[in-house]
């Protein structure tokens, strides 16, 4: 009966999300996102009906960080992995106004006949 309650209480804990996500409403406000190692800094501005998106990532290993630009226009979504960052997708987005970034780290599952 202890094993039973006690794999209960393992099953209904909280687990920690494999996606983090930020959603930059106003031009020139910004953030951070984390996945897989890998931080990622953003804020945009407009350029007439565009979202011009500016970002930065680093791995934290001492190298540089790597700038990223991007369009966005009304509906725009893209979803890519990061030159040399291997471990998670990163997906841009541009809805109603505000740009989403969310960074989803890739896990690989073990299938067993």
């Amino acid at each position: 009966m202890k094993a039973l309650t006690l794999a209960a209480l393992i099953a209904a804990a909280p687990v920690a999300s494999l996606a983090d996500s930020l959603t930059l409403a106003t031009p020139l406000s910004g953030g951070t996102v984390h996945a897989a190692g890998t931080d990622l800094s953003a804020y945009w501005v407009e350029d007439g009906d565009a979202a011009e998106l500016v970002a930065y990532y680093s791995t934290g290993s001492g190298a540089a960080p790597q700038p990223l630009r991007m369009r966005l226009t009304e509906g725009d979504r893209v979803v890519f992995g990061m030159p040399g960052q291997s471990g998670a997708t990163w997906s841009f987005a541009r809805e109603a106004g505000a740009v989403t970034i969310t960074g989803e780290a890739l896990h690989s599952q073990l299938a067993m006949n």
